[in-house]
C-alpha cells in the first residue's frame, strides 16, 4: 500500500505540471509539429492530456478553428494544416515498387512500355520511359501508357513542383515525357511534356520539338517553355505556386528552366493533389527524374477549382 501511495505521489506533480497551459505552450513552441503530434505516445500521463496539448498547439500555430468534437483525428488534421511536406523520387532506394503501370487503352493487342533505371552521368539516376509499340495505323499513337503513383494524404495543396527531364526521341506529331499532377479522379491536371510538330516551310521542313507546360484547369491553354530542346540535355523545370486565399481557388505560378525564370505570374487554378503520372503518348524515349513536390495539407474549408 505504501509503494502504491508513493507512486501516486511521484506521478501527481508531473501530471499537474503538464496540465498547466504555460508549460504546454513552451513545449509546443519549442518542438516541431510532428514531434508535438507524437508526444501523447510517449507516456500515459501525456496521452491522458493529449486534447489540451493538441488544442494549445493548434492555437499557437494560428491554424483553423479548433474542431468540434475534439477527437484525436480531427485535432491532428487541424494541426497539420499548412505544414510543409516534401515528396522526392530519385529512383535510388524505392525503384518502381510504389508505382503502378497504367495499361494502354484503346489499342488492340499487346504494346508494352519498357522501364529501366539508369544513371547516364553516373551521379543522378533517371527513369527511362520508352514506348516503341506500333498501332494498326502504324503511328503508335492514341493511348497514354506509363506509370502512376498516389501521393499520401488528403486535401493536399501543391506549393512547388520540380523535375528534371531529358528528351531523346519522339514520333513526328507525337508527344512523350508527360509528367503531370492530377486531382482525385477529376479531369484537371498540370505538368509537362515534350511535343513534336511536323513543319513545312519554303526554306525548311522537319520536326520541331518543344517542351510544353500544360494546365487544364486555368483555361488559358498550353505554354511553350523551351523551343527546340537539345537531345540528351537535362532540363530542370521548377514551378512555384502562389495561393491567393482559402476562400479562392485562384493562384499564380512562376516557372524556371535550368535556373532561368521563363514564366512569371501565370494564372493557375488550384486543385487537390492526389496522383503523379509519368507516361508517353506516342513512340519515343525520355529520361525522367529526380522528381520533387512540396505540398501542404489544405484547410478543411479550402475552395478548389472543379472544372
Amino acid at each position: 500500500m505504501a509503494a502504491k501511495t508513493t507512486a501516486i505521489q511521484h506521478r501527481a506533480p508531473f501530471v499537474s505540471l503538464w496540465s498547466r497551459d504555460d508549460v504546454r505552450t513552451a513545449v509546443v513552441d519549442f518542438l516541431p509539429t510532428k514531434a508535438v503530434a507524437a508526444l501523447p505516445e510517449i507516456a500515459k500521463p501525456i496521452s491522458a492530456l493529449q486534447t489540451p496539448l493538441l488544442v494549445t498547439a493548434i492555437r499557437r500555430r494560428g491554424k483553423t478553428t479548433v474542431p468540434s468534437p475534439q477527437t484525436r483525428r480531427a485535432l491532428l488534421d487541424a494541426l497539420f494544416v499548412g505544414e510543409p511536406q516534401y515528396f522526392c523520387e530519385n529512383w535510388e532506394d524505392t525503384g518502381l515498387e510504389h508505382w503502378e503501370e497504367d495499361a494502354p487503352v484503346g489499342l488492340d493487342g499487346d504494346y508494352p512500355l519498357h522501364f529501366s533505371s539508369r544513371a547516364p552521368d553516373y551521379r543522378t539516376r533517371y527513369l527511362e520511359l520508352i514506348r516503341d509499340d506500333v498501332a494498326d495505323d502504324d503511328t503508335g499513337w492514341g493511348t497514354h501508357s506509363g506509370l502512376s503513383r498516389r501521393i499520401r494524404g488528403r486535401n493536399l495543396l501543391v506549393t512547388r513542383f520540380r523535375i528534371t527531364m531529358i528528351f531523346y526521341e519522339c514520333d513526328d506529331g507525337g508527344a512523350v515525357g508527360y509528367a503531370v499532377l492530377r486531382d482525385p479522379g477529376g479531369p484537371n491536371m498540370v505538368g509537362l511534356r515534350f511535343d513534336s510538330e511536323w513543319i513545312e516551310e519554303i526554306d525548311e521542313e522537319g520536326t520541331q520539338i518543344k517542351l510544353i507546360w500544360m494546365d487544364s484547369s486555368a483555361g488559358v491553354g498550353n505554354l511553350d517553355l523551351v523551343e527546340d530542346p537539345l537531345r540528351g540535355t537535362p532540363y530542370t523545370i521548377d514551378a512555384c505556386f502562389r495561393h491567393e486565399s482559402v476562400t479562392s481557388a485562384e493562384g499564380r505560378v512562376d516557372i524556371s528552366v535550368n535556373g532561368r525564370l521563363v514564366i512569371e505570374g501565370r494564372p493557375y487554378h488550384h486543385q487537390p493533389l492526389e496522383n503523379l503520372h509519368l507516361y508517353n503518348y506516342s513512340r519515343g524515349t525520355v529520361h525522367v527524374g529526380p522528381i520533387e513536390i512540396w505540398y501542404e495539407k489544405a484547410a478543411p474549408n479550402q475552395v478548389w477549382h472543379r472544372g
